[in-house]
């Protein structure tokens, strides 16, 4: 079972010395860790929203939050138990928390498969989160629509991957305080805007903008666009 690890900050985390380093490391050498990357700060997100016949283009993260994604992994467990002993052994399961998704296949149509996302992230520039948003008007997109716009973005070369969440009703939160480990129900932060997927992408700033916002649950929700840390192996 594939599992995305977002690994988010926590004003109430504890100092940690541990190596994140050397948690990679070890997950990588048992096989579970597919892939994972920091993430630039929130502060330099660009959000992406189509109302209408609008694009709406806004600086900043979707909400102003004290917890927000610092980056993420992707896993390969052999059950929940096992993604629960890799988040619960990451550094920022002290110093910020890590929320647990399981993935969900996406049939995008019997001409895509299921448009798997087999460790492409390295490669990509920026990661593309969608969120929902309870505000918006309702305009479910269709599998036709999301298959296209993903041909689109192989045949560019801005999409490089992407996974489907199951929903934030299946998330699990991770902490640990003063050595106890803490597994409660739910996202990183209380927000009715939960995050349904995520998108890798490669370009520069302005085609990654271009892209998202042709991405068909940006008519329904909210896209943020992260940059990733270019320097970070």
């Amino acid at each position: 079972m594939k599992y995305v690890l977002f690994v988010a900050t926590d004003p109430a985390g504890e100092p940690t010395d541990e190596n994140p380093q050397a948690w990679v490391e070890r997950w990588n050498d048992r096989g579970v860790r597919v892939e994972g990357r920091p993430l630039k700060p929130a502060a330099e997100t660009k959000t992406v929203r189509v109302r209408g016949d609008q694009v709406l283009v806004t600086d900043g993260p979707f909400a102003e939050t004290t917890e927000w994604i610092a980056g993420y992994d992707l896993i390969e467990a052999a059950d929940f138990d096992e993604a629960v002993e890799a988040a619960a052994s990451h550094p920022m399961a002290t110093g910020g928390r890590i929320e647990i998704r399981p993935v969900e296949p996406l049939d995008l149509g019997p001409d895509m498969g299921n448009a798997p996302h087999e460790g492409d992230a390295p490669a990509s520039r920026f990661l593309g989160i969608i969120r929902t948003d309870p505000s918006a008007p309702p305009c479910p997109p269709e599998s036709a629509a999301v298959a296209e716009w993903v041909r689109d973005g192989l045949a560019s070369g801005r999409y490089l991957g992407g996974e489907h969440l199951r929903p934030v009703e299946d998330a699990t939160l991770v902490r640990r305080r003063g050595g106890e480990l803490l597994l409660t129900g739910g996202a990183y932060t209380d927000v009715p805007e939960w995050v349904s997927g995520i998108v890798f992408i490669d370009g520069d700033w302005q085609q990654a903008i271009n892209y998202l916002s042709r991405c068909p649950m940006a008519r329904s929700g909210i896209a943020e666009l992260r940059e990733f840390w270019r320097d970070f192996s």
